[in-house]
């Protein structure tokens, strides 16, 4: 098989396996641990209550931190992963991308004119 027609096929094999969108998510997911100040409560003394957020960085330096129930945990867990791995395989494309350009195995691309109303 020529150098080509790999470079083809294993471009295609990695755009098959990007992640659905709906399932991304930019964010850091961390845990803290806090007080939640009731008198009684065993963390007024001792151990503190786990509490989890999701954290954003926008441009120009801000910053949204979401709190999330323990349940939707691996749900973030996982759609953070699957943007890793959107952001991996967009890396890996993009080199195949390159070498079929440097190679110049690339036709250019006719653009459509839009038809014209009659």
């Amino acid at each position: 098989m020529k150098r080509r027609e790999q470079l083809e096929q294993k471009r295609k094999r990695l755009s098959s396996a990007l992640p659905a969108l709906e399932h991304v998510l930019r964010a850091s997911l961390f845990q803290r641990y806090r007080r939640c100040g009731k008198p009684g409560c065993h963390c007024a003394e001792g151990e503190e209550h786990p509490a989890f957020y999701l954290s954003v960085s926008f441009a120009g330096g801000k910053t949204s931190q979401v709190s999330l129930p323990k349940e939707l945990v691996p749900v973030a867990r996982d759609w953070i992963r699957n943007y890793d791995r959107l952001w991996q395989l967009i890396e890996d494309v993009s080199a195949i991308n390159r070498e079929l350009l440097r190679r110049r195995w690339v036709e250019r691309e006719r653009r459509r004119r839009p038809r014209r109303a009659k």
